[in-house]
């Protein structure tokens, strides 16, 4: 795999996430419910970032058109999650107001279905999956220059790198105190897209990836959580009478924002992190010793070790 052209894998990655995405399609088109959104949700971002970094592989009218495509999808879905994401924190407030909420939230995530269904439903109509395939080994055959013949382990070893290190140096800023949701908004949006990066590469990598990779889902799920926090506030400040919820909103967040800066600081931070992610991702193919988690993870893992796990994708 390590000898494996950039090119030739990167269509193969690509293929293999619109095969997830068609698939996830299929089953949102068959049930709505709130885990078969996510998991559409999650298709879209996980194919969307292996165009974006195999770019130049994937140029063009009809890549741009995917892309265009991928973006009204999400936002349709994103309708429908945020009234998931409400549905969830509303009922774990327990405030007296919270119950009335509900049947509101309904009407907005039935609204929301149909918009969702309905583009869905057109791509599925319109054989997109097949249209979209096409498009990918044409531009995948036509596109590149000599990056694009590189060996994809020559690849990894020139974009990675960099990557973690602007990755740590934005984690230590938005780990600062006096960070606002939104600054946390916006790492986490990276931390996704380098993770879904990371994960692209996994085979490239093989095990010594994997302990890397779960400390990023935690920190994935603190920033969600803040996130989430945020998205239900906007969503309720359009009722009368959720004073309470919106104040239990509020000091939930910063009990998180508190959590992630402890867990990035005590797992990320520091030079000792920034060695560990350079041993590992300076040998593709495991290709000396397997590289040590960053320092500082079992200190972390203490302060964490009662919470309920959640599953982050």
């Amino acid at each position: 795999m390590a000898h494996c052209q950039t090119r030739k894998f990167a269509y193969e990655q690509a293929c293999r996430q619109l095969g997830r995405l068609a698939f996830q399609i299929n089953q949102t088109l068959r049930s709505h419910d709130a885990e078969s959104v996510h998991d559409l949700r999650v298709a879209i971002r996980r194919f969307a970032q292996v165009l974006r970094v195999f770019k130049p592989c994937f140029r063009g009218k009809d890549v741009r058109k995917i892309r265009r495509e991928l973006s009204q999808m999400m936002e349709a879905a994103g309708e429908v999650r945020n009234c998931d994401i409400a549905f969830n924190l509303v009922s774990k407030s327990k405030r007296s107001e919270a119950a009335g909420l509900r049947p509101k939230l309904e009407r907005f995530r039935r609204e929301g279905e149909r918009v969702l269904a309905a583009r869905l439903k057109r791509w599925a109509d319109r054989q997109s999956s097949l249209k979209w395939r096409g498009a990918l080994a044409n531009t995948a055959t036509t596109n590149g220059g000599a990056s694009s013949k590189a060996p994809i382990s020559r690849t990894a070893q020139r974009t990675l790198p960099p990557m973690a290190q602007a990755f740590l140096e934005r984690g230590n800023e938005a780990a600062r105190t006096g960070s606002s949701p939104r600054d946390l908004h916006h790492f986490r949006i990276e931390l996704k897209r380098f993770r879904y990066t990371l994960e692209i590469f996994a085979l490239v990598y093989g095990s010594p990836l994997e302990s890397f990779l779960e400390g990023i889902k935690h920190a994935q799920e603190l920033l969600g959580d803040i996130n989430d926090c945020d998205t239900v506030r906007h969503l309720l400040s359009q009722f009368r009478g959720v004073e309470k919820t919106t104040s239990w909103l509020r000091k939930r967040q910063r009990r998180r924002i508190e959590e992630f800066q402890l867990y990035w600081t005590e797992t990320f931070a520091g030079e000792g992190a920034m060695r560990s992610w350079r041993t590992l991702l300076s040998r593709p193919a495991g290709g000396a010793k397997p590289a040590r988690k960053p320092e500082g993870r079992a200190g972390a893992a203490s302060q964490t070790a009662g919470r309920r796990p959640v599953a982050v994708a």
